[in-house]
């Protein structure tokens, strides 16, 4: 990669956490607030943690971070899939089994 892209990704990238950040302290605000004075009533601040989670996950798909962040989520990844694949390949004995109630013993 050219140094005048990275500097643009990271800026994305910065840009995108600093927006995150917001997202969470305000969402705690809001939370704090409804807990505080009217409890008792419909939890409003979920309409804004979904439309602003909603808005964060469209910017970080238009701003192309999230393959940066399935990297952390090691099981997301192309790599992750094949070594799982090679590992029951070369194993034989690994069986997968989906365990009922109804099976288990009494």
């Amino acid at each position: 990669m050219k140094e005048e892209r990275v500097r643009k990704r990271v800026k994305a990238l910065k840009g995108f956490y600093m927006e995150l950040t917001r997202f969470i302290l305000a969402n705690a605000l809001f939370i704090l607030i409804w807990l505080t004075f009217n409890r008792s009533e419909t939890f409003w601040p979920k309409y804004i943690l979904i439309v602003w989670g909603v808005a964060l996950v469209i910017e970080a798909c238009r701003k192309d971070i999230m393959p940066f962040f399935f990297s952390y989520l090691s099981f997301l990844t192309p790599e992750w899939e094949e070594e799982r694949i090679k590992e029951i390949l070369g194993n034989p004995h690994v069986q997968w089994k989906i365990r009922l109630k109804r099976d288990e013993k009494r």
